[in-house]
């Protein structure tokens, strides 16, 4: 949803939840969240990673998820978070932004993360559409579609459009391979019109991909 739409900051710091899963997706909401922390004279980012309980530890979503223990974890979501502010920061003033604390649980990612926002008094959660990797996917319809049910807060539900499927779309450079097109994945679904201004009537003028 649009920035407008966010609630009015309170006197106190203004709140924001980010819920990640290590993917290029996740990362995005976490780079959305210190976007979205600029924006306040008073700011704190509350960065969540939800894992699974294993024997040993916890399991990780991400690319390669694996168990390790939970003070291991603990600092590898640490980790990841710094490297992402600081790429961030390296090219946008850090205004507002008075701290960020990262977070590691285990359970129901919907049910920690709306709890989380309830235990910080959130002004905002923002998530992404579809987190393919992992044991639990943060899409539309499942954690996301759960966490606007349930949020005690606005929702930020991120669509970025270089993503599809929650993963981020390669950038296409000349030159292509023979007989290669932009367009190719999308081969039997499209087709290209003209628009008559003056009839208003439309001419198919190139066929499918």
């Amino acid at each position: 949803m649009a920035d407008s739409t966010l609630r009015p900051a309170a006197p106190g710091p203004y709140r924001i939840v980010v819920a990640t899963d290590f993917s290029a997706l996740g990362d995005r909401a976490v780079a959305e969240g210190l976007r979205l922390s600029t924006q306040y004279p008073h700011a704190e980012l509350h960065v969540i990673t939800v894992a699974a309980q294993a024997h040993g530890g916890v399991l990780l979503p991400g690319p390669h998820p694996h168990v390790i223990p939970l003070t291991d974890a603990q600092e590898k979501a640490r980790t990841e978070v710094a490297r992402l502010s600081d790429a961030y920061f390296a090219s946008v003033p850090c205004t507002g932004l008075e701290k960020i604390a990262v977070y590691v649980t285990v359970g129901s990612p919907a049910e920690r993360i709306v709890a989380l926002a309830a235990a910080a008094d959130a002004d905002v959660i923002v998530l992404g559409t579809h987190g393919r990797h992992g044991l639990e996917r943060i899409l539309l319809g499942s954690v996301a579609h759960e966490v606007l049910r349930r949020a005690p807060c606005a929702v930020f539900v991120l669509r970025p459009r270089d993503f599809l499927d929650g993963e981020q779309l390669p950038a296409i450079e000349p030159p292509l391979e023979p007989g290669q097109h932009p367009l190719q994945p999308f081969r039997e679904s499209v087709t290209y019109h003209y628009v008559d201004r003056l009839t208003q009537g439309t001419t198919r003028v190139m066929p499918a991909i």
